[in-house]
């Protein structure tokens, strides 16, 4: 319901915002919901059990037009700050997605090279595997060799055979060398064996070295194997978390879609009613002159006096319009009337006086207004008024040396003014003061927003 609530009440105030017949106030928040189909000429209850819906368009009553559309700018703002926000969102989390997917991806290359190392590794340890065993098997052959030498010596020489052996000599040298044959013969067994067993401690402490390197590795490999698992799931995470905000932002853009496609529709039925947009712009003060033009009070535009508006001199209490319909986005009667020069007093711009903003929509283009040294102000913030609407009278409020009303004109750019109403613009418009307002003039080629001079656009009667 609140959804529809929603819909219909942006969908009002988007036509609202470019017609030139309505005010614009603040509303109750728990309006009844309405469509097109609301709308009946022939209903007659009487005014206090008419919906402000009906008696805005059936009454063209601006007070209900505007109690009605009252939420319609903040709910639109609120859309449009929901749309980005779920947009910073996305981004956001598409950066991270990005970022989680970059952090996992650079680990594959340290997990790539642990493997590699572990391979090797293992290969190694392999290799001293099977050179332990053929040395195993060696050593094994060798004593194998030795006891069997033993057993045959001892099974055929003993002592007495080996005393044989040694006195069968045919002289005192071949004893000698018989023996030093003996002797060898033992000798080089028991080199060799010693030999084989040394090659096989060192093998086998090269391999507990490769062994335990290996584990290290494998931990190494294990914990960033387990970092990236963790990486991958944060970037799923978040290309979740864009899908999903895709898919809110998919159904918020639906539901403005189709507010803007309806509003041809609430366009053409307030057509019939008489209620027209703006077509140009009409005098702001009647019957008055001109009694300064921008941009400057003095030749010397270094002079610092800058002008950035038109003064319409009339007298006081006369009262200034809207030069086109639109909503009052600043109001202000603070100041006391008349004032004097160099007075301070204005709310947002200093020496202003009472002040008046209002942004209208004119042939798809939307502008600002700033009406300084106001007497009375009749409006207020919110306020929707029509093309010719009284705004005010003339004053001498702030820093003025006589009756007149200043105003200064801005073009903001092209588009639907409720677009404009939600971007939340300064006191200045964007476009600042002084010589930097005279530097941003739409005459000299600048780009929306630009300050424009009124005189071509308002009349002075």
């Amino acid at each position: 319901m609140m959804r529809k609530l929603l819909s219909i009440l942006l969908i009002v105030f988007m036509f609202l915002a470019s017609a030139a017949k309505i005010n614009f106030i603040y509303a109750d928040e728990d309006d009844e919901d309405y469509t097109e189909e609301s709308y009946d000429e022939d209903d007659d209850d009487d005014d206090d059990d008419k919906s402000d819906y009906e008696k805005c368009t059936q009454d063209r009553d601006k007070a209900a037009c505007a109690a009605y559309t009252a939420n319609a700018q903040n709910s639109l703002k609120e859309i449009e700050d929901q749309i980005k926000n779920a947009e910073n969102d996305r981004d956001a989390a598409a950066a991270l997605a990005n970022e989680y997917a970059g952090k996992a991806e650079a680990l594959q290359g340290e997990i790539d090279s642990l493997k590699a190392q572990i391979t090797e590794l293992e290969n190694r340890i392999a290799e001293l595997v099977v050179q332990i065993e053929e040395n195993e098997k060696k050593v094994a052959e060798l004593n194998d060799r030795v006891k069997k030498r033993m057993v045959e010596a001892q099974k055929t020489m003993h002592f007495n055979g080996y005393l044989e052996f040694i006195l069968g000599s045919r002289s005192f040298t071949d004893m000698l060398s018989r023996v030093y044959g003996v002797e060898a013969i033992v000798s080089k067994d028991k080199t060799d064996r010693e030999t084989l067993l040394n090659v096989i401690r060192q093998l086998t402490a090269d391999k507990k070295e490769l062994d335990e390197s290996r584990v290290k590795l494998d931990l190494s490999y294990q914990d960033v194997v387990a970092k990236q698992a963790e990486l991958i799931a944060m970037q799923e995470f978040y290309e979740a978390e864009e899908i999903r905000i895709n898919d809110e932002l998919d159904a918020m853009t639906e539901e403005r879609d189709s507010i803007y496609d309806s509003f041809e529709d609430l366009r053409a039925l307030l057509k019939t009613m008489g209620v027209t947009v703006n077509d140009g712009f009409v005098a702001a003060v009647h019957n008055s002159w001109i009694s300064a033009t921008v941009w400057n009070y003095e030749p010397n535009f270094n002079s610092g006096a800058w002008h950035l508006g038109v003064d319409y001199a009339a007298s006081r209490g006369r009262e200034i319009h809207a030069p086109a319909g639109g909503v009052i986005i600043r109001a202000d009667d603070s100041c006391g009337d008349p004032g004097y020069l160099g007075s301070s007093c204005g709310a947002w711009i200093s020496g202003g006086g009472n002040q008046v903003y209002l942004m209208c929509e004119v042939d798809g283009r939307v502008y600002g207004f700033i009406f300084f040294h106001l007497h009375d102000v009749y409006v207020s913030y919110g306020d929707y008024v029509l093309q010719d609407d009284a705004i005010g009278t003339v004053g001498s409020s702030g820093s003025s040396t006589g009756p007149h009303c200043h105003i200064e004109m801005y073009y903001l750019g092209k588009g639907d003014l409720a677009d404009y109403l939600a971007m939340g613009w300064n006191a200045t418009f964007s476009v600042g003061r002084g010589r930097t307002a005279y530097n941003n003039r739409c005459e000299a080629g600048n780009s929306a927003p630009c300050i424009l001079n009124p005189e071509y656009y308002l009349p002075a009667n």
